[in-house]
């Protein structure tokens, strides 16, 4: 009875862990042969509304982070171009010469946290010609008092508690986060401002698909785990384009993806997100070994307790 008991509730497992796997492959995939531009080393914003666009940061932050598991010699090249272009341009560079976001640093590097209250964000345009760099640095001199009323924010200063050892705000900035799911989507201020990015015009309300990949990723972090986790992955990967692999940007209410486009930022941020609460993809066959083994050494032990 245990060898059967044992055996079922393996086979569920394995498939569970394949499907998330396969999904997984196809927004690495998205990256690398969607995203990627091989000419310019960079991932462009997204292929259908901003296909000439490729920011430093965040798109390219995110990306490189998230490859780094799955293809760290893309990784790699994406990072050297951004070491690259932080030289060309004199950006502020962290201690490994990426350059500063000073908001999606907590993500890329254990070590960093955050300004508070939150800083704004200021877009600059470094190049224009047959293709647009941008990036975003949070160095604005006006402030987000009300900062704990977007779901990205709070996420992000978790993610600068938690880097300062500071767990207890970490965990309640976490939870405040977390208590905005309402089963389509992470429901804060921003639902209720109308989405003019291009991404998602005419919708005035819509729910941002990455700030569900960053739940899940400071989930991971934290080590807080979800009980609605299942229904917010299932929720990303409804969101997952059949056709690339990428996933939409914008849910609306209704759970459809709108007129969003795919992109690197919010495929990135589902990549980190699902791999910080899933277990590493292994190999099946050894996997089966140990199984068998495990067995073994249990029956033997039965044997010599009779």
């Amino acid at each position: 009875m245990l060898l059967v008991s044992l055996s079922i509730s393996v086979v569920t497992d394995v498939r569970a862990v394949d499907s998330t796997q396969n999904n997984l492959d196809r927004a690495v995939s998205y990256l690398r042969n969607v995203a990627y531009n091989s000419s310019l080393h960079l991932c462009r914003e997204a292929p259908r509304v901003a296909p000439n666009v490729y920011w430093i940061a965040s798109d390219n932050m995110l990306a490189f982070k998230a490859l780094e598991p799955y293809d760290a010699q893309l990784s790699s090249m994406i990072s050297s171009e951004l070491v690259r272009l932080a030289t060309v341009y004199s950006l502020p560079i962290s201690r490994d010469g990426i350059p500063l976001s000073l908001r999606y640093d907590v993500v890329v590097r254990d070590s960093d946290t955050l300004d508070m209250p939150p800083r704004n964000v200021t877009h600059l345009t470094l190049y224009n010609d047959s293709y647009l760099l941008r990036y975003d640095i949070a160095n604005g001199t006006g402030r987000f008092d009300n900062w704990a009323g977007f779901a990205d924010l709070l996420l992000l200063v978790a993610l600068s508690d938690y880097n300062s050892g500071d767990t207890v705000n970490a965990i309640g900035n976490f939870t405040t986060a977390a208590n905005m799911w309402d089963g389509v989507g992470l429901r804060d201020l921003a639902f209720n401002q109308s989405y003019g990015e291009g991404q998602a015009p005419g919708n005035p309300h819509a729910y941002a698909t990455y700030k569900l990949g960053l739940l899940l990723y400071v989930s991971g972090k934290l080590g807080r785990h979800l009980t609605f986790e299942t229904d917010v992955a299932n929720r990303i990967w409804s969101m997952q384009n059949q056709t690339n692999g990428g996933i939409f940007t914008h849910i609306m209410p209704d759970g459809g993806s709108g007129t969003s486009d795919t992109n690197t930022e919010t495929t990135a941020m589902v990549i980190l997100g699902i791999t910080s609460i899933t277990i590493p993809e292994f190999d099946l066959p050894v996997l089966m070994l140990c199984i068998s083994v495990l067995l073994l050494a249990v029956i033997v032990r039965r044997i010599r307790h009779q």
